[in-house]
């Protein structure tokens, strides 16, 4: 079933024209619980992941001590192919992103803070022939719901117009924004990719640069607690016409609005961003 975007309360490019140079495009993947294949886009599922390539490990753990554990399993996070996301810039050669992460925290040398530890393999579909068959199980080492362990999740993409974060506009047009009207076409809530990430709760880092090159870094794929708000008088426009029948507080209704069941950060999204320079730089993962 295709989800769909209610539409925004205001056409801004009309009331607004001056904005209309920012306006770009997000994808939003519309993560739902189901069984993806290993050659599928998902979140959470299995990935193709070659036969004879070691699975990869965290070993920075350690116990009260300071004595060594582990080392565990990186978490399988998401995969995404060239058919159905021809926006990603892939490196020369490849067609498939396959993200993974330890879902503890770690102290991170950029950003500096603390985060998941990220990685993003860059692959050839084709070059894959035996596919690791026994993939590591989330759930022997960490918990579901409670960590930043997706539930594997289909996705449904969906490209949405969407506008910067206030603090990317110059200030003379920032100043003459209507909050309330804005929130409503502004950065895009829920798993998506590329756009824009809202810097609410952090307010925007200073300089968003790789930490090897220097370059700019731009936001990869967005991994939200929520794919919409509720509890006002109106439905949030985020919340897909095609279930709006959903009663709240149903299963089926928790599913659609937390499909993939992780808590990020305070429950609220994280951002992973590439280097627009060379996407197969080190990642870097920013936490609202």
């Amino acid at each position: 079933m295709a989800l769909t975007t209610g539409a925004p309360s205001v056409d801004l490019a009309q009331s607004l024209p001056e904005i209309a140079p920012y306006a770009r495009t997000t994808v939003r993947l519309h993560p739902r619980r189901g069984e993806p294949g290993v050659r599928d886009s998902h979140i959470g599922g299995p990935l193709l992941w070659p036969g004879a390539e070691p699975w990869p490990y965290c070993d920075e753990h350690k116990d009260i001590n300071g004595r060594p554990l582990g080392p565990y399993p990186l978490v399988a996070v998401a995969q995404l192919t060239a058919a159905d996301f021809p926006e990603i810039a892939f490196p020369a050669g490849t067609d498939l992103a396959q993200v993974l992460w330890c879902p503890d925290w770690h102290d991170q040398p950029h950003p500096e803070g603390w985060g998941q530890a990220c990685r993003v393999f860059w692959r050839r579909a084709a070059d894959v022939g035996e596919v690791l068959a026994e993939q590591p199980d989330p759930a022997e080492h960490w918990e579901y719901d409670s960590d930043m362990v997706p539930r594997p999740c289909v996705l449904d993409p969906e490209r949405v117009v969407e506008y910067p974060w206030p603090e990317e506009l110059p200030d003379d047009l920032r100043e003459r924004l209507d909050d309330h009207a804005y929130d409503d076409v502004s950065t895009v809530p829920g798993c998506k990719l590329g756009g824009g990430m809202g810097w609410a709760t952090t307010d925007m880092p200073l300089s968003l640069t790789c930490g090897d090159c220097g370059g700019p870094l731009a936001l990869f794929v967005q991994f939200d607690t929520y794919e919409f708000t509720y509890g006002g008088r109106e439905p949030d426009r985020f919340w897909p016409l095609e279930e709006r029948h959903l009663e709240p507080g149903t299963p089926a209704f928790n599913a659609a609005r937390e499909p993939t069941g992780m808590t990020v950060g305070r429950g609220s999204h994280a951002g992973l961003f590439l280097c627009a320079t060379d996407p197969t730089h080190p990642p870097s993962f920013f936490t609202q």
